[in-house]
C-alpha cells in the first residue's frame, strides 16, 4: 500500500520545502541549503520509488534529476502524464498547484524553489503575471544546458558565505529568470508549429485511408522523428497514431456499409484492411461488438 504526502483539508498553504521536510518525504535523504542574500531554497534528495502528492504550496517548484533513468507518471490534475524521466529532464510547478507523482526507480533531485511574486519583483515587466509568462513549461519536460549551468550554480552559491556569495547569487538568479523566459518562448513556438503539423497529418490520413500508413511516412510528413511524433500525436489527439488509423477505418467502413451499395470485399480495400478478416476484428473492437457478415 503507497503512503501520500498530502497537506491535511484545511491546513494553510506552506513552503514546499518545510512541507518536503516534515511529510512522507522526510524518509528520503536530503540536504537543505538557504542563503542571507537569496529568497530562493534549494535542495538535494535522493527518492526511492514512491506514490506521493505534493501539497500545493505558496512556492514555484523547479526540480532537476540530477540522476534518474525509471518510469515516470505526474498529475497536475488534468490527467497522468507518463514517459521515463532521465537526467536533465526539468519540471516546473506554479504555486496553488498540487502535483501526484509516481516513480519507478531511484532517483537524485536537484529542487529549487522561490516564493510567487519574485520574478514580478525582479522585472515587473517580463513578469508582470508570473505563471503566463511560464505557462507553455508547466505540465511538460524540458531540458536546456545554460538553465541547467544556471541552477548548478545556484546551488554552490547557496552553500557560501563569502562576501562575493551576494554579487554571484544576484546573478545567478537573474540568468536563472531569463533562462526560463527564454526556454518558454522557445517552447510555445515549437508547440505551435507542432500543432499546425500533426493537424496536416490528420488530414493526410483522412485522404489516404485505403493505404499502407506506416508510421515512419506520418513522423517524416510532420518533420519530427519517430519517437517525437508518436508522444506528439498522442498529446494532442489523445490515441496513438496507429489507433486512431483503426478507429478512422472503422468509422468509414460503416459508413460506407450504411450508405452504399458495395460488396464487402470492396469496402474492406476502401477502408485500408488488408483482409475481411482484420476488418470484422477491427469492428467488434471498436464498434461494440458488431459484426459484420
Amino acid at each position: 500500500m503507497t503512503t501520500h504526502a498530502i497537506a491535511s483539508p484545511g491546513r494553510p498553504r506552506r513552503s514546499f520545502a518545510d512541507f518536503y521536510r516534515s511529510s512522507a518525504y522526510s524518509q528520503f535523504p536530503q540536504e537543505h541549503r538557504t542563503h542571507l542574500w537569496s529568497q530562493f531554497h534549494g535542495f538535494v534528495v535522493d527518492q526511492q520509488p514512491h506514490d506521493f502528492t505534493d501539497i500545493a504550496s505558496t512556492d514555484w517548484v523547479l526540480g532537476l534529476p540530477l540522476k534518474a533513468a525509471c518510469p515516470t507518471r505526474f498529475d497536475y490534475g488534468e490527467g497522468w502524464k507518463q514517459r521515463p524521466r532521465s537526467r536533465g529532464d526539468f519540471l516546473l510547478v506554479p504555486p496553488g498547484t498540487e502535483v501526484r507523482y509516481e516513480i519507478a526507480g531511484p532517483t537524485r533531485l536537484l529542487v529549487l524553489t522561490w516564493s510567487g511574486g519574485l520574478l514580478t519583483d525582479l522585472d515587473d515587466e517580463l513578469f508582470a503575471h508570473e505563471e503566463a509568462a511560464l505557462r507553455p513549461l508547466i505540465g511538460h519536460y524540458f531540458k536546456n544546458n545554460v538553465l541547467e549551468a544556471a541552477c548548478r550554480a545556484l546551488w554552490i552559491e547557496l552553500a557560501r558565505t563569502d562576501d562575493a556569495s551576494r554579487l554571484f547569487l544576484d546573478s545567478a538568479v537573474t540568468h536563472l529568470a531569463g533562462s526560463l523566459l527564454r526556454c518558454a518562448a522557445r517552447h510555445r513556438e515549437r508547440s505551435t508549429y507542432r500543432r499546425i503539423e500533426v493537424r496536416r497529418v490528420l488530414a493526410y490520413i483522412e485522404d489516404n485511408l485505403e493505404k499502407d500508413l506506416s508510421l515512419t511516412e506520418l513522423s517524416a510528413l510532420a518533420g519530427l522523428s519517430l519517437f517525437h511524433f508518436a508522444r506528439e500525436f498522442q498529446a494532442q489527439v489523445g490515441v496513438s497514431p496507429y489507433r486512431f488509423i483503426q478507429q478512422r477505418r472503422t468509422q468509414r467502413c460503416l459508413r460506407l456499409m450504411e450508405t452504399k451499395d458495395l460488396p464487402i470485399e470492396e469496402i474492406a480495400r476502401r477502408c485500408g484492411f488488408a483482409s475481411l478478416r482484420s476488418m470484422r476484428g477491427q469492428i467488434r473492437r471498436h464498434a461494440g461488438g458488431r459484426t459484420v457478415p
